[in-house]
């Protein structure tokens, strides 16, 4: 897979809509496409294959499609295909999971531009996970840092800004960062004796 590329599965019990579906995907931005028959067959693809996109072509042979669409909104994008007479029934049920449903009514154009939209959301969304992962981090480190001083202010009278100091050239003398020399602190590896 190339930058920018992402990943498809397709759920179809058609292979004639399967076609359809892959006909609206040039592979330079969605490769690889992996196609299946049936839910069960998608939720065993889906725990071994990494997968940004999966399109659902509801009904399925083994369940309607629904709860397969519910449970993978959860770790990727997801496209719904009904029949005309189903859409309003089920944009209601699957739009609060953040399913886009579509009509079989759509056309290759629609189809791509729709892809289109969920691939910008899916990377938009990753992109929100790994900042917010960045900030749980920084919060851990400044916690320590901050236990750390707690420590040096009651253990051995610093004031706070003393403290602080103590564990920025801590970690300074000894190539450290600061989450690492508010460790130590705590760990009672260093004293400020």
């Amino acid at each position: 897979m190339l930058w920018g590329q992402k990943s498809v599965l397709i759920v179809s019990k058609d292979q004639r809509a399967e076609e359809f579906i892959k006909g609206a995907m040039p592979q330079s931005e969605f490769y690889p496409v992996h196609t299946v028959g049936n839910a069960a067959e998608a939720r065993r693809t889906l725990r071994k294959t990494p997968i940004n996109i999966i399109v659902i072509n509801i009904p399925l042979a083994d369940e309607f499609g629904a709860k397969l669409a519910q449970d993978c909104s959860k770790s990727c994008g997801v496209m719904v295909l009904v029949k005309p007479d189903m859409y309003e029934k089920a944009v209601y049920k699957l739009e609060p999971f953040g399913v886009l449903t579509l009509s079989k009514a759509v056309t290759k154009a629609m189809l791509y531009q729709s892809l289109k939209v969920i691939a910008a959301s899916d990377e938009k969304i990753r992109q929100l996970e790994q900042n917010a992962k960045r900030l749980e981090q920084k919060l851990l480190e400044l916690k320590l840092v901050n236990e750390a001083k707690s420590v040096l202010i009651e253990r051995d009278g610093m004031s706070e800004e003393q403290s602080h100091r103590y564990i920025e050239k801590l970690a300074m003398d000894n190539g450290l960062k600061k989450a690492d020399a508010a460790r130590r602190v705590l760990d009672g590896d260093v004293c400020s004796c």
